[in-house]
């Protein structure tokens, strides 16, 4: 698991901690994830393997940043399902 080294912090948040901070993984099959300080408060964001931008993020809850990362984990795991049932675009010339 890679771990965010050189993401930004938000010193000012009491929901975290530099050792938290340092657990958050950089990546899960294949997703992107990020952090980010939004109005005094830390946001993990997610990013979709075939996109180059975070499209989705949720700030760190109150149970901590191990229930935030286990909630992405979740919703990166039922994105993943929905995209195996969705139908393929096709491609036109």
């Amino acid at each position: 698991m890679m771990l965010l080294d050189s993401q930004p912090h938000c010193p000012s948040s009491s929901q975290s901690s530099e050792p938290e901070m340092a657990k958050i993984p950089a990546q899960y099959r294949d997703w992107k994830i990020s952090t980010k300080a939004i109005n005094g408060q830390v946001w993990l964001r997610f990013t979709h393997p075939q996109e180059h931008f975070p499209r989705y993020g949720c700030p760190i809850s109150a149970a901590g940043i191990a229930a935030t990362i286990s909630h992405i984990r979740f919703l990166i795991d039922l994105a993943t399902e929905l995209e195996k049932g969705a139908p393929q675009k096709r491609l036109e010339n």
